[in-house]
């Protein structure tokens, strides 16, 4: 009877034409000619040498084979996963039906590239290169670079300004998130808020350049970037072959494929009252994004009261309104990733107006009393843990 679990670990030989049964009389032949020719020669060192030939001989046959069972390890479907922190976060992937492990850490590796590219805290990035240039210098930086910066500019238009990736110096001047989080003076953070402006961002593509007018000004991708490196990664590993895909940026989650077995992928949103990891219910889906933005995400305490990281444009305060937290659906990942932080900053009523006037986009809204309303598309994902949950559904 064969032993399966051997004859998969045999696979490797076999494929490449070597089959370990034909092994055995090549080592033995070996063997026995070293024996004869040893014990037929008196001369020591010529015997030395008719010892090496087979010896060699049989070394490269064990390295043939070693070699053949780790080229053979990438193609042996399996689930594979594995974590990283990048992007400020945990960042992890799980491969489904894959094996691809070449495929996997060159996935962390593009990651990796694009933080160094797009991360406004890395000296040598592209985005750090454009905010230290002096006012009104052009400064070339990559296709990549230029078309993230195009698309927040996008969404600082459509949500009238609530997101917009020139907030870098009210960030800065807050610090939330960092070792030197602070509560600005007000004339600090009126003169922050003179420098926020989109319009002030020149794009150039024919020179491929970007160029900031005003000194002082700041580009900060963060509510963003994530969400466009998540599509990039999962596009690389689409044209890899990958067919089953979780990719889970810190909260931006998204999935290709569904699961080999024909489930969805369940993907929990947050209770923001509640300790990380606790969820008021599960979305099911088979491809598309989840991304989420709320109070609970980054922020520090001073005197008894919280101040988050999602700030306002307007004040330049975080935000206060109605809402704990927003979840987005969408089918790209740095739409929910904007819209995340666009619609929390808009509201219940003035967000949800956004969401129902975009195509393919579903949301979640919880309120800080704890109503949680959701547009038909998500209540239809959406599992919740507590059959006690009140849910309110918006379908117009």
């Amino acid at each position: 009877m064969n032993d399966p679990d051997r004859m998969s670990k045999l696979t490797p030989l076999i494929r490449l034409g070597i089959h370990p049964v034909k092994l055995f009389p090549i080592l033995t032949a070996c063997y026995r000619k070293s024996r004869i020719f040893s014990m037929s020669d008196e001369n020591p060192n010529r015997r030395i040498w008719i010892y090496v030939i087979p010896i060699s001989t049989i070394f490269a046959i064990v390295l043939l084979l070693f070699f053949s069972i780790r080229m053979n390890r990438n193609s042996v479907p399996e689930t594979i996963d594995d974590n990283r922190f990048l992007l400020d976060t945990v960042v992890s992937i799980r491969l489904y039906d894959s094996g691809q492990y070449d495929v996997l850490e060159n996935a962390f590796t593009l990651i990796e590239d694009y933080d160094k590219q797009l991360s406004r805290y890395k000296k040598e990035s592209e985005i750090s290169q454009i905010n230290a240039a002096p006012a009104g210098t052009p400064i070339p930086v990559s296709g990549t670079t230029r078309k993230l910066i195009r698309k927040g500019i996008q969404y600082a238009r459509l949500s009238g300004g609530t997101f917009d990736p020139t907030v870098g110096p009210l960030v800065t001047l807050w610090g939330i998130g960092g070792e030197d989080a602070r509560i600005p003076g007000s004339d600090e953070i009126k003169a922050a808020l003179t420098l926020i402006n989109p319009s002030g961002v020149i794009i150039d593509d024919v020179s491929g350049t970007v160029t900031l007018e005003r000194e002082g000004m700041a580009l900060d991708l963060g509510g963003i970037a994530k969400g466009w490196i998540a599509d990039r990664t999962a596009e690389y590993l689409l044209d890899s072959g990958e067919n089953h895909i979780l990719i889970n940026l810190g909260g931006n989650v998204l999935v290709s494929g569904g699961k080999p077995s024909g489930e969805p992928y369940r993907i929990g949103m947050q209770d923001p009252f509640d300790d990380r990891g606790r969820y008021l219910g599960i979305f099911t889906l088979e491809d598309g994004s989840v991304v989420s933005s709320g109070i609970y995400e980054r922020f520090f305490e001073s005197s008894g009261i919280r101040y988050h990281h999602i700030l306002s444009t307007v004040d330049g305060y975080p935000i206060k309104n109605d809402l704990a937290a927003v979840t987005i659906i969408s089918a790209n990942s740095v739409d929910g990733d904007a819209l995340s932080t666009s619609v929390f900053a808009l509201g219940l009523d003035d967000g949800l107006e956004l969401v129902m006037s975009l195509d393919g986009i579903e949301a979640a809204f919880i309120t800080l009393e704890g109503r949680v309303i959701m547009t038909k598309g998500a209540a239809d994902r959406f599992e919740a843990s507590d059959s006690g949950l009140q849910l309110e559904v918006r379908d117009e």
